[in-house]
């Protein structure tokens, strides 16, 4: 990647590997007879797409390759870096027919576990959790699920996680950037230096959370197909953009996802003083139910 913006994480020049995504400044101008899907993103009938955060900045994305940013605060400002490394990257990948997972994963033992679930489920937080137990970071919120002629491998993103104060205070770990300069949200960026695994790792089991007052209710694997294929589809990082730009590819793709990898529907407690016992019970689970 190559950023006309800092983005702290962000892997550096490879002099080895050629430039793949470009993030350049522009005018990210409204795109000429497009489709709405919602009130921020749009998209043409050429499969270009553009997404605009009020009070932030424009994105328009291009052939899964460039994205053109205007902003609309300081460009240095972390708010921008947010949505660029987090929908603008998710739309990004449905251009170039990759599967975006909105998922927070982890390796164990050579393999990739997904925590998978809606925002303020507990993805990023059990995955801090995790990696405080030993295991390393591959990606977190958006994570790339790439189809081999083994399966499916987990992608590596960025060596960082966005949590919330709270989950911080939790798990003892310093807060660094705001990445919030406006609202009242406290969410920080965490960096995990060596805890970042690099390499694709296999795909061993999606967990797809559930929050629960008490941490004693069960796991459940997903036997039923129509279960799991249900599962994997909600899972998708920003489904109706990637419907529009790459439905049938796309719906291939989950279908293979789901009957391939193991679907566990996974009871998080809502209680963060409960997160150390119950991360420390879940490699068991993991085995079980994955095989890590």
């Amino acid at each position: 990647m190559a950023s006309a913006l800092e983005l702290p994480g962000l892997p550096g020049d490879d002099p080895a590997n050629p430039v793949d995504i470009t993030f350049r400044l522009g005018e990210a101008a409204p795109l000429e007879d497009a489709v709405a899907l919602g009130a921020l993103v749009a998209h043409d009938r050429n499969g270009c797409a553009r997404i605009e955060i009020p009070g932030v900045a424009a994105f328009v994305v291009r052939d899964g390759r460039e994205v053109e940013i205007a902003p609309q605060m300081a460009p240095g400002a972390p708010d921008i870096g947010v949505f660029l490394l987090g929908s603008v990257i998710g739309i990004l990948c449905h251009q170039r027919g990759e599967l975006p997972l909105h998922a927070s994963c982890v390796e164990i033992d050579g393999r990739a576990v997904a925590f998978s679930g809606l925002s303020g489920s507990g993805k990023s937080t059990l995955a801090a959790a995790m990696v405080g137990r030993g295991a390393r970071l591959l990606a977190d919120d958006v994570a790339i699920a790439a189809r081999t002629a083994n399966g499916f491998q987990i992608m590596p993103a960025f060596p960082g996680q966005k949590l919330w104060r709270d989950a911080l205070t939790s798990l003892g770990l310093p807060p660094g950037r705001k990445l919030r300069s406006t609202g009242d949200a406290e969410k920080f960026e965490h960096l995990v230096g060596n805890a970042f695994c690099p390499d694709p790792r296999p795909l061993a089991v999606i967990c797809h959370l559930r929050r629960e007052r008490h941490s004693t209710a069960q796991p459940l694997l997903y036997a039923d197909r129509f279960q799991a294929l249900q599962a994997v589809n909600e899972a998708v990082y920003r489904l109706p953009i990637g419907q529009a730009l790459n439905g049938h590819a796309m719906f291939n793709t989950v279908g293979a996802l789901a009957t391939s990898v193991p679907q566990l529907s996974l009871p998080v407690p809502d209680d963060l003083a409960e997160l150390p016992s119950f991360a420390a019970g879940l490699s068991a689970l993991l085995r079980r139910y994955g095989g890590v």
